[in-house]
């Protein structure tokens, strides 16, 4: 059997599908279920998401998603630094109406500064994909003065599911999604305004339809939170540390990082070689093309596999990834700036 690595959604239990089939039947059954929500989204889910997740009030504006607000943000500026690696769609919707640049974390500060007016600053954190990295606290600090400088900065928390609470930098705007924990076709997010500012023009009145939003705004609740993360997040994280475990014990690689991925790149090699490599065993993995990674990078996403099958995936794919070449850690980020965590993957210090 085929290992998928590739990150398909982790199915929900049969008890949190009929759930949401009752909620969303209650949205149906108002008589206004297909009013025009307002600008700023559904009063009643807007209520759910400042009680369950801290949204502030007066600065949420109701999103169909990441994506979607990167559609209305295109045009904010005239130029965009976007993280490299990170998610290659956002790059490409934000090219429609502005030059982009894809810069490392630690290159993006400077880069800002360089630029004679401001610019946007994209970057994802906590978890990021591909590599798991999040933002530490001279990254952090980083963003908010660059925020204080007039650019507008965005951080993309669509896998803050997969880490314990963690708050904007002072200034930046945020955004997120669901779709990393119940999937991308729940087309659900909201975006959370910096003090002092308002919302575009674009991003008001964009989200989903009302019953949607309703019926959302009646599935959530602590305990239906608690489920998906024991059905969705937990195996997630489980499979993605089976794996580094088994092989850090093959080759001697530490993985720093956490949430749903990670990255492996091979100086000098074809991506669709390291590919191929992976597949001759058995396990599909992703291209690293996709997020715009080093050529010979890949993606690895524990979504679609439990600890056994992660487990097996990194016993012939490690040893024969391990004979193929080693993975090159690129250089040490340079301060100041966001800087990613360690490598994704090095070797283990002596001893373990």
């Amino acid at each position: 059997m085929t290992l998928d690595l590739t990150g398909p959604p982790r199915p929900w239990p049969h008890a949190l599908v009929r759930r949401f089939g009752a909620a969303h039947d209650r949205a149906l059954d108002r008589a206004d279920c297909w009013a025009t929500p307002p600008a700023e989204g559904d009063p009643e889910l807007l209520e759910r998401l400042a009680g369950l997740f801290g949204a502030p009030p007066g600065r949420t504006v109701v999103t169909g998603g990441v994506r979607q607000f990167a559609g209305s943000w295109a045009g904010r500026t005239r130029t965009a630094l976007a993280e490299r690696p990170g998610f290659a769609d956002i790059g490409q919707v934000l090219a429609g109406t502005a030059t982009v640049r894809a810069l490392p974390w630690d290159e993006l500060p400077g880069a800002a500064r360089s630029c004679p007016e401001p610019v946007t600053v994209w970057v994802t954190s906590p978890y990021r994909n591909p590599d798991g990295r999040s933002l530490d606290t001279a990254g952090r600090t980083a963003l908010a003065e660059l925020a204080r400088a007039g650019h507008q900065v965005v951080v993309n928390q669509v896998y803050q599911w997969y880490a314990p609470p963690e708050e904007l930098p002072p200034g930046c705007w945020g955004t997120t999604s669901l779709a990393k924990l119940c999937g991308g076709g729940s087309r659900l997010g909201w975006a959370t305004v910096p003090d002092g500012d308002t919302a575009l023009p674009a991003l008001r009145g964009s989200g989903p339809a009302t019953t949607w939003q309703r019926a959302w705004a009646g599935f959530l609740d602590r305990t239906t939170l608690a489920s998906l993360h024991h059905a969705c997040i937990e195996p997630t994280l489980e499979a993605r540390r089976a794996f580094t475990d088994r092989v850090g014990d093959l080759l001697g690689w530490e993985f720093p990082g956490g949430g749903m991925s990670l990255s492996l790149y091979w100086h000098g090699a074809a991506e669709d070689r390291v590919m191929a490599e992976f597949a001759e065993q058995e396990v599909r993995v992703g291209p690293g093309s996709a997020f715009d990674g080093q050529p010979g990078s890949v993606r690895l996403a524990f979504t679609g596999v439990d600890t056994a099958e992660a487990t097996r995936a990194a016993g012939p794919g490690g040893r024969r990834a391990g004979r193929a070449a080693r993975p090159r850690a690129p250089p040490p980020p340079r301060r100041p700036g966001p800087r990613p965590g360690p490598p994704g993957s090095r070797p283990a210090p002596p001893g373990r």
